[in-house]
């Protein structure tokens, strides 16, 4: 056995309705136990002095992993006084003791997040591996502000089309090692061919970031991609829904979606926690959504952390090219759009045969998504 493994993030224990979030670092986890690697997750929080919001987002997520079972390899590491760009300062360890989890950390790999982990956080290790789950913006921004690039001893990426000619990413020689998206089928068990009644997704609204290059705009809020399908449930035979983060008072844009018949949710409500996200997927028909519009733009070949647990639920996904299509075997599970048209095509082909379409996305996450397909690969990029 090699490295024993760390999955580093910091973007979970902040967002404590966030249950979406919560299955991306736990995937890795649970995949990586599953095939006996010693693996641990490392939450790290800093909550700037505010001792309500460090009280209840700790807790928080202290009881979510306890109800998921994994707490005992869970580490929440909260930084009470400080934010992200201040030296560490005080920490409050909930899991391994500070000791403990340096002396594991000198036998480990760092799988990074996002650079979710700091500079003198990360020191410790024995190898680190950045892990870009943004691709195509993260590129971009990285130009601007280092986010970890050439300071880790291997890149990873879910962006298989970084690199290729229909992508204007820049890479900077850095050598990003490709690896799909990963989902622990055991926690997602193929929920059969009778799908609910509505096609879903879960979705920021307005994210407030935009990526530059070469004097252009990477547009990276959901809002434009979605308003370009207005018109699509009138389009199709099926109900579809949004649990968009589209606060109350944001009135003419709720009024324009239910206009054009679009059903919607609070996804703090349906998916607020990780055990409500799951129930929510997997009661769904399928997942109908659009991209960012960066995405589109770039062609990094992103493909969502939450279409992979749809498709592992046997839940059929109709979602926008982000050049992924280009890297994946055709499957009537997973249907790519470009237009308006084209979605409202992709979603009468899947109800025309939807029991096959059904098993065919279950299938696509068994070869292509599943952890035990993707992390013996990750793992050997990563040099672990």
């Amino acid at each position: 056995m090699g490295l024993s493994v760390f999955v580093g993030s910091a973007f979970v224990a902040q967002y404590p309705t966030g249950g979406g979030n919560f299955w991306v670092p736990l995937q890795y986890l649970l995949g990586l136990r599953a095939l006996g690697v010693e693996a641990h997750w490392l939450e790290l929080l800093w909550t700037g002095g505010d001792r309500r919001r460090a009280w209840e987002f700790v807790g928080a997520f202290r009881s979510a992993v306890e109800r998921l079972g994994v707490a005992e390899w869970v580490t929440l590491v909260c930084f009470p006084e400080g934010s992200r760009d201040d030296p560490p300062g005080r920490a409050e360890h909930h899991g391994l003791a500070p000791a403990e989890l340096r002396a594991r950390a000198r036998d480990a790999l760092l799988v990074n997040l996002a650079n979710s982990v700091t500079v003198p956080l990360r020191a410790g290790f024995a190898r680190t591996a950045l892990f870009d789950v943004d691709p195509g913006p993260f590129q971009l921004w990285a130009r601007e502000h280092g986010l970890g690039v050439g300071e880790h001893d291997v890149h990873l990426t879910i962006g298989q089309n970084l690199g290729a000619g229909d992508s204007p990413v820049p890479l900077g020689g850095v050598a990003w090692h490709k690896v799909w998206p990963a989902v622990h089928l055991p926690a997602w068990p193929d929920q059969g061919g009778a799908g609910g009644a509505c096609y879903t997704t879960v979705t920021q609204w307005w994210t407030e970031q935009y990526a530059f290059l070469d004097g252009e705009t990477y547009d990276c809020n959901k809002r434009p991609g979605f308003l370009a399908l207005l018109d699509l449930p009138g389009r199709v035979p099926v109900a579809l829904e949004l649990a968009a983060n589209l606060h109350r008072d944001e009135i003419d844009d709720r009024a324009l979606l239910g206009r054009h018949g679009w059903r919607l949710a609070d996804p703090a409500e349906v998916a607020g926690t990780p055990e409500a996200f799951r129930r929510y997927v997997q009661g769904s028909r399928g997942e109908l959504s659009a991209a960012k519009p960066a995405y589109v733009k770039a062609r990094p070949g992103w493909v969502s952390d939450r279409t992979v647990c749809y498709l592992a639920s046997g839940r059929p996904c109709v979602v926008e090219a982000t050049g992924a299509e280009r890297h994946l075997p055709p499957s009537p599970g997973l249907r790519f759009f470009r237009s308006l048209d084209e979605a409202a095509d992709a979603v009468r082909a899947v109800e025309a045969d939807y029991a096959a379409a059904a098993r065919a996305a279950r299938r696509l996450a068994e070869e292509v998504f599943s952890a035990a397909a993707v992390l013996p690969g990750l793992l050997a990029a990563a040099g672990a």
